[in-house]
């Protein structure tokens, strides 16, 4: 079949479309119409321009599923497997190759160079889900799995209390009047069982972080302190780019990864699904050393849509509000967040080690960033990257741009009173829960027990 001229994206736009579809369908068990999706959302394109191959491996895609040569079962058969999924499996992002054809790049020399580095990529296990290669292809070929599907048995048979917990970059997302608590209402109505913020986890590993870092300078007084939290994308930089500067690394787990892992320690039987505005959040969940602690991954565009296909009006919903994190959890959503939680917190600790900080924000950026570093260009004592510009609130699947973004994330770590961890009484609680008394004064089993629950090993484990 010959390349033909068709709207950038396209691929991209009916993948929203058919996966609305299919949430109504599997939500209210009209299954017998699952067939008809494909016809129904794409029209006559589904034959003037796409072949059934293609429409089968973008529903995989849109299922959880990877895409696959074979194509002798039905869209029923598909979802049978996709609901019985236990976890999402690697790769994150997959290139639906069937569609290339239909490209206007596939038909000159050297085809498509995005494909192709995506490809390269995934062959030397260095894809961190950035995104990058999805944004870029012009017809939505490259596309990152949708974990819905999967869980849905979860959200509505009860058998198991599944949580979400929202990323930092949530505030405002989903409209002006949508307050946390709203939200918080609205994923009840889906089947969590609560919502918790992402936030709360970042205040306990701003406190591990703020000790971490005095302790580091102590023994490196000219040295550097390159923070781990938050970003994969940053993290998978470092190791794969900048192994030698591996020892000055945070052995932080993410504030996504810490918070899971309290859920369950609370809670054994309890799911964990993350919501942010990232796809390498979707990768990071899949790692062995710390994949015990999220079971699925959502983006605030897939919320957002399933909201929309259920009919659920977050704005419209009753309050469910309640204080959870300081001033210092919530601003991790942008560039400097981290670095300004850190700072205040380590002054509680210890007011006579300085503390000079060095954000970057984008691939680009992180990677000169830290090329600087090793030159010893930059005087600098704390180090922070994000892979997206802007920090998380510019991540790829956010609803917002950048400035709005960052505007409410600034409003909502401002609103609140409580500066640090030090001051949070959740966190407080959390930590006496777990058996530890104070987050002044550890001991040796006390602290033993914050490793095993924020800290991973950060040479080996990708």
């Amino acid at each position: 079949m010959n390349s033909i001229n068709i709207n950038p994206k396209i691929l991209e736009e009916y993948k929203m479309k058919l996966f609305k579809e299919l949430v109504k369908s599997v939500w209210y068990e009209d299954i017998e119409k699952i067939e008809e999706i494909p016809i129904k959302v794409l029209g006559d394109n589904l034959n003037d321009n796409f072949d059934n191959e293609t429409i089968i491996n973008l529903m995989r895609v849109i299922m959880g599923l990877d895409p696959t040569d074979e194509f002798d079962y039905s869209l029923v058969d598909m979802l049978n497997e996709a609901t019985n999924l236990k976890e999402i499996n690697t790769p994150i992002i997959s290139i639906i190759k069937q569609a290339c054809k239909h490209c206007n790049k596939n038909s000159k020399e050297g085809a498509c160079l995005i494909k192709n580095k995506h490809s390269n990529c995934n062959e030397t296990n260095t894809c961190n889900a950035c995104g990058e290669c999805i944004s870029k292809c012009s017809l939505g070929a490259i596309s990152d799995k949708i974990q819905f599907i999967p869980m849905i048995n979860l959200l509505k048979e009860e058998t198991c209390p599944v949580y979400a917990i929202v990323a930092p970059a949530f505030i405002g997302q989903f409209g002006a009047e949508v307050t946390p608590g709203k939200i918080r209402t609205a994923l009840k109505k889906i089947g969590f069982e609560d919502m918790i913020e992402v936030a709360l986890a970042a205040d306990m590993l701003t406190a591990k972080e703020a000790y971490d870092y005095c302790d580091h300078m102590k023994s490196h007084e000219e040295g550097y302190y390159i923070t781990s939290c938050c970003c994969p994308v940053w993290v998978g930089l470092i190791q794969n780019r900048f192994p030698e500067i591996l020892e000055n690394v945070s052995p932080s787990v993410s504030p996504m990864i810490a918070c899971g892992r309290a859920i369950k320690i609370l809670n054994s039987k309890a799911k964990v699904v993350f919501i942010g505005p990232c796809i390498a959040k979707k990768k990071e969940a899949t790692i062995d050393e710390i994949k015990d602690a999220i079971d699925f991954v959502l983006t605030f565009k897939e919320l957002e849509d399933i909201f929309d296909a259920l009919e659920i009006n977050p704005s419209e919903l009753e309050e469910e509000n309640r204080v959870e994190a300081s001033y210092s959890g919530r601003v991790y959503a942008r560039t400097g967040g981290v670095s300004k939680a850190i700072q205040i917190s380590s002054e509680r600790i210890n007011k006579d080690i300085k503390f000079i900080p060095q954000s970057f924000s984008g691939v680009k950026d992180c990677r000169e960033g830290l090329q600087k570093v090793i030159n010893k260009e930059i005087d600098a004592t704390f180090i922070e990257g994000m892979g997206c510009i802007g920090g998380c609130v510019g991540g790829p699947k956010r609803i917002l741009n950048v400035e709005e973004g960052t505007k409410y994330v600034n409003e909502y770590s401002e609103s609140t009173k409580i500066e640090t961890p030090f001051d949070n009484l959740n966190v407080l609680q959390f930590l006496t829960a777990i058996g530890i008394k104070k987050v002044e004064s550890l001991g040796e089993k006390e602290e033993e027990q914050i490793l095993k629950i924020f800290s991973r090993d950060i040479k080996n484990s990708k």
